[in-house]
């Protein structure tokens, strides 16, 4: 239970201390000056735990992993939704429509009874007596 109250901090006089170039946690019981034992120079507060930087690097780490996967996630999303092109439509061939022709009958109709009119005979629609 004394570890509850003891402060663990690492020096940053690096070249001038050997505890800092060392990279060693320094314990130091509450109500002490936090200072390095060596040198006296402040010291830097870690976590509990004694870890250095480990939480930040798994933090990266982590987000890092996270970028990936969201990045192949997309790139999976925008294959999977791609709207594919429609398939070409072969031409139709259009035939225009020709109106069939009726066999003209012959009109007016010429006169089955011998009587013509002279513009009748001159239209060649009286037939010639028998």
């Amino acid at each position: 239970m004394a570890s509850l109250s003891n402060k663990s901090g690492k020096c940053s006089n690096f070249g001038n201390c050997s505890l800092a170039d060392a990279r060693t946690a320094i314990e130091v019981p509450s109500g002490v000056d936090f200072v390095c034992t060596e040198c006296g120079k402040p010291l830097l507060l870690t976590d509990a735990g004694g870890k250095d930087g480990g939480s930040s690097k798994a933090l990266m780490v982590g987000a890092l992993l996270l970028v990936v996967v969201l990045g192949i996630a997309g790139i999976g999303w925008s294959l999977l939704t791609r709207k594919k092109a429609p398939e070409p439509v072969p031409p139709v061939a259009v035939t225009p429509a020709v109106p069939k022709v009726q066999p003209q009958a012959e009109w007016p109709a010429k006169p089955v009874h011998g009587n013509c009119s002279e513009a009748d005979e001159r239209a060649g629609l009286c037939r010639v007596g028998r």
